[in-house]
């Protein structure tokens, strides 16, 4: 076992190591109670909390896999390859590969989120790469989820612990809009200001669109940045309704802000000696995790409360590089460094001590 790095204050660095020496590691999801699920190579894999790593079945027939999604029962979602198509398939806390069925005339499918409930989130596809929002019922029943008029495709982005979801569809002319589904898969544009898409949903009901925040009360909450920067992409919201993304500032520099719930945005500024950052995810409490960058470097950080950039450190033989994802305790953080010796990139995790 690798002896993990300690950090000040308080996490610790574990390499999440291959199945097979040489092989590149990929951590995709870190849940409640620690589990960690990815890729070895192109094999499904979990890994205990030393980065002893565990295969998940594969099928007769299929190639490999890999595991995106798992909720605090063990419930892992995820999706194993035959040919050029993939389809979606769950592992059961005791090890077992159930594939998800798709509906008639669908090719290839994905399985990208698993709730506590049990619900899996997952999109398929037609001929001619048209796409479809799905959700399977715990019991594994496929809900084909409601389209716009005219039946464009629609992609499904977020579910949350009520079976809500979010994502985009096209209408009958071929433009996009942001959309979500009830639990019983009926569709409804998001109002005005809507955007192409929406890419996440809370428990409560707000849902994070590109630049906006939409409340189940109908009301609204802009996310901007001026004077400090131009709001660009967001990318996460957190059960309270915090949220986060990044921008460009007036000198054309990459910087990451944290939203509160009205709206006012909170710089999260680089490491000392840094010009950029970036931000991937956030936990309930606030602290949000990406890298920080300056000229040929990017290093893994983290912000608190108080938005002070707190450095991450390097597993023995790793370079780290990003982090990624933290689960909402905010126990764990997972992202991922550079292996030297065998050229390849390889998943981290970092444990609160």
């Amino acid at each position: 076992m690798p002896d993990p790095t300690p950090e000040g204050p308080g996490f610790t660095a574990v390499d999440l190591r291959p199945l097979s020496a040489g092989e590149g590691t990929g951590a995709y999801c870190v849940n409640d109670a620690g589990m960690i699920v990815g890729e070895s190579g192109a094999r499904p894999v979990s890994w205990d909390g030393d980065g002893r790593p565990s295969p998940l079945p594969i099928l007769d027939g299929f190639s490999g896999g890999r595991a995106v999604s798992a909720n605090t029962a063990g419930l892992v979602a995820g999706a194993l390859y035959t040919g050029e198509n993939l389809r979606p398939v769950c592992w059961e806390p005791g090890g077992r590969v159930r594939v998800l069925e798709l509906p008639s005339g669908m090719v290839s499918g994905t399985a990208c989120r698993v709730n506590e409930r049990g619900s899996i989130l997952g999109n398929a596809m037609r001929p001619g790469y048209r796409w479809r929002a799905l959700r399977w019922e715990p019991g594994g029943e496929a809900v084909e989820l409601g389209t716009l008029p005219g039946g464009g495709d629609t992609q499904a982005h977020d579910l949350n612990g009520l079976d809500e979801v979010v994502g985009s569809a096209k209408d009958g002319t071929g433009a996009r809009t942001a959309v979500r589904w009830t639990a019983s898969g009926k569709i409804g544009k998001l109002p005005p200001p809507r955007r192409a898409t929406a890419c996440g949903i809370t428990d409560s009901g707000a849902i994070l669109g590109d630049g906006v925040v939409w409340n189940r009360d109908g009301g609204t909450v802009l996310l901007t940045g001026e004077p400090e920067f131009t709001a660009g992409q967001v990318v996460r919201i957190a059960g309270p309704g915090v949220a986060i993304g990044w921008g460009v500032t007036p000198d054309r520099r990459s910087t990451c802000a944290r939203w509160d719930r009205d709206g006012r945005p909170t710089v999260l500024r680089p490491l000392p000696s840094d010009v950029a950052t970036t931000c991937f995810d956030l936990d309930d409490a606030g602290t949000v995790v990406g890298e920080s960058v300056s000229q040929g470097t990017v290093r893994p950080v983290r912000w608190d409360a108080d938005a002070t950039p707190i450095p991450l450190p390097s597993p023995r033989e790793l370079t780290a590089i990003v982090a990624q994802h933290i689960n909402a305790v905010g126990a764990v953080i997972i992202g991922y460094g550079f292996a030297a010796g065998s050229s390849t990139y390889r998943g981290i995790a970092w444990r609160r001590s």
